[in-house]
């Protein structure tokens, strides 16, 4: 007997066969075409088959979603409800993959159930709407190729693009020396498809703004019957996860009595992921001494404002993020009684003090910044003090200070704030941690042919790991300083890499719950998220000393970096005291390298052993063998005098 999920595809095929093209190659009177879409079809109805038998083994119903995002449970009964994919996670990059999932022809021919779940509710995020003149503190800078991957699953037609801004240049500058690189957009190598009056190397977006536009994008994905190829649940929170008894689905068991059984449970719920936890997936990384201080800033009026700063002071990199003529993101890391003494002043003085720290010269800002920390909140700083200060060391005396009046330095300097609105000003402490496996596995266990203590056992065959059905992917797999802005954008990465992984595993006719399928998205998005997680990292430790041999050579090569476009192009290109803690190992001594061998050595215990092949593992161990060689000898040079450093140099030169 032909189902109906079977009898749509066949209904599909004849549709497809009447459009086929009669002038291709036949045989035995068929097209090319035609034989192509009826082998496609055979292959797709007996994975239907497949999977209604593998369904009906677990529950005798079925629960098919509907169009309507669900802030409540549809029923309170125990029973077990079986979704091919459940997205624990309704954030951007939970929701970047459910849309990205929907709109793949290999898995909504498969007419897969794909459920995904969050503690907020969505509906009201759905409904999400600001005054124009009133913005999110939650904003990030969304890359072309990002924006590209919006625009190919449908989802960039519903943000709202009058709340949006480009980034056609960005300055970013040393606050000790003052070298600066600047990069412009029209510098930058991009396959931009959408259509633009004026290149753009990045695009600032509300979070919410986008979300609101995942969510949207949702409602319009819906099959011939007119229902949601995603069912969204909000207002559900995790209770806690367990393996199925009767097959190795693991369930989600909700706060509400709700339970569902996933064939891929999937882990887009940030860094405390209970998808993380049921997968025994442990961490590597440290705390910040560092917090970031965001708010909206309101600006003097500019007809031309898309550009981003970023001035690295030693207490931390503060950032000015564009967002429209008259408004601004603030992102300033920095150290946290520092936070605090901001957050305790008025808008006007705070305006005062984020001006001040863009152009006054270090030491005065270091000054500021120690006056500002040394208020307590029961003794809040003394806003007349501040500006005070301020307008002593901004005098004409003081030397070395650019003037933002002045015509030599108005492209030197961001717009004047004039107001902070501190109702938007909000902090959170930094971080940096990256999880050991993106997919969670557990031991093989031995056949029961072989005793618990045969030496057999101990073969790689039954060492090597095998899936559980689960799989992270953006905050619950990695968190970074914000200093880059890279942290969505490596999040719709993964988000884009599970989903043409899952679809590839479809089109080849393999379980998208098993290790085989899952490893090939470990294998695309693991080194190159952890390159970058380390280049931030050592940014952020190597700007924030002022050791003076240190501070000039990274000055030098800054201002060399500048002259040099290609490299410019390539950073472009990619850009879509703290204290060691894990999970499990890393100490605050171990260098990068060691990290980097630990970490092969945890994925070549997986399955087979050869998730990277063991040559490109070396090219890279040796590649930091280099950068941490090169780091020992910076620190070794940095207790010698300026003068005594140069003079090496020179003779090397020579």
């Amino acid at each position: 007997m032909i189902s109906s999920n079977n009898t749509r595809l066949v209904i599909r095929l004849g549709q497809m066969m009447s459009r086929a093209s009669s002038t291709q190659g036949t045989t035995n009177g068929y097209s090319t075409t035609t034989l192509k879409l009826i082998k496609n079809t055979n292959r797709n109805i007996h994975h239907q088959n497949l999977l209604s038998s593998l369904r009906e083994s677990h529950s005798g119903q079925t629960h098919r979603p509907n169009n309507q995002t669900a802030s409540h449970p549809d029923n309170g009964d125990d029973q077990v409800v079986d979704y091919d994919i459940v997205i624990v996670g309704g954030g951007v990059v939970g929701l970047t993959l459910a849309n990205a999932l929907a709109s793949s022809r290999a898995i909504t021919d498969y007419d897969y159930k794909i459920l995904i779940l969050d503690s907020q509710d969505l509906n009201q995020s759905k409904e999400w709407n600001l005054e124009p003149d009133r913005w999110s503190n939650r904003i990030s800078s969304i890359t072309n190729e990002n924006l590209n991957f919006l625009e190919d699953i449908g989802v960039y037609r519903f943000i709202d693009q009058t709340r949006t801004n480009p980034v056609e240049r960005m300055q970013v500058w040393d606050g000790i020396s003052d070298a600066r690189i600047i990069f412009d957009a029209v510098s930058e190598p991009s396959n931009n498809q959408l259509s633009q009056t004026v290149p753009q190397m990045a695009r600032f977006v509300e979070n919410f703004n986008l979300q609101r536009a995942l969510l949207r994008s949702l409602d319009q994905k819906v099959n011939l019957s007119g229902d949601s190829f995603v069912k969204v649940l909000g207002s559900t929170k995790v209770l806690d996860i367990s393996p199925d008894l009767r097959s190795d689905w693991p369930i989600v068991n909700l706060q509400n009595g709700m339970k569902f059984r996933a064939r891929l449970l999937v882990g887009a719920d940030g860094f405390n992921s209970p998808v993380k936890t049921y997968s025994k997936i442990n961490s590597t990384g440290w705390n910040y001494d560092s917090k970031c201080l965001v708010g909206t800033l309101e600006l003097e009026p500019t007809s031309f404002n898309h550009t981003a700063w970023q001035r690295f002071l030693t207490s931390g990199p503060l950032g000015f993020l564009p967002l429209s003529d008259r408004h601004a993101s603030l992102a300033w890391s920095t150290k946290p009684k520092i936070a605090a003494g901001l957050k305790s002043l008025e808008g006007p003085t705070l305006a005062r003090v984020i001006n001040a720290c863009y152009r006054l010269p270090h030491e005065s800002v270091n000054y500021l910044l120690s006056r500002i920390s040394s208020h307590s909140s029961l003794q809040p700083i003394d806003s007349r003090e501040i500006e005070s200060e301020i307008d002593w060391r901004s005098s004409d005396q003081v030397n070395g200070l650019p003037k933002h009046n002045l015509t030599n330095f108005e492209d030197e300097l961001p717009p004047r704030v004039l107001d902070v609105r501190m109702d938007s000003v909000a902090s959170f402490p930094l971080k940096m941690f990256h999880a050991d496996h993106y997919v969670g596995t557990r031991l093989k266990s031995p056949p029961s042919h072989l005793s618990s203590d045969s030496s057999q056992n101990n073969d790689e065959t039954f060492r090597a790991g095998e899936s559980i059905r689960t799989v992270i992917l953006g905050d619950a797999a990695h968190v970074l300083h914000p200093m880059a802005g890279q942290g969505l954008n490596m999040g719709l990465g993964d988000a884009r890499e599970l989903s043409r992984t899952i679809e590839i595993a479809l089109e080849n006719g393999q379980d998208i719950g098993g290790l085989t399928a899952l490893r090939n998205y470990s294998r695309s998005r693991y080194l190159s998220n952890h390159l970058v997680m380390s280049t931030v990292d050592k940014l952020h430790k190597l700007y924030s000393v002022d050791n003076s041999p240190l501070v000039w050579l990274r000055s030098v090569g800054v201002e060399v970096l500048n002259e040099i476009e290609t490299l410019k192009k390539l950073m472009i290109g990619r850009a879509g005291g703290t204290r060691a803690t894990r999970t499990s190992g890393l100490n605050n001594n171990e260098n990068f390298n060691d990290s980097m061998i630990k970490k092969k050595k945890l994925f070549e215990e997986d399955e087979d052993g050869k998730v990277f092949d063991r040559k490109v593992w070396s090219r890279v161990g040796e590649a930091f063998e280099g950068i941490e060689r090169a780091r020992n000898l910076v620190e070794g040079l940095s207790k010698l005098g300026l003068e005594t450093l140069k003079t090496k140099l020179q003779k090397i030169s020579l």
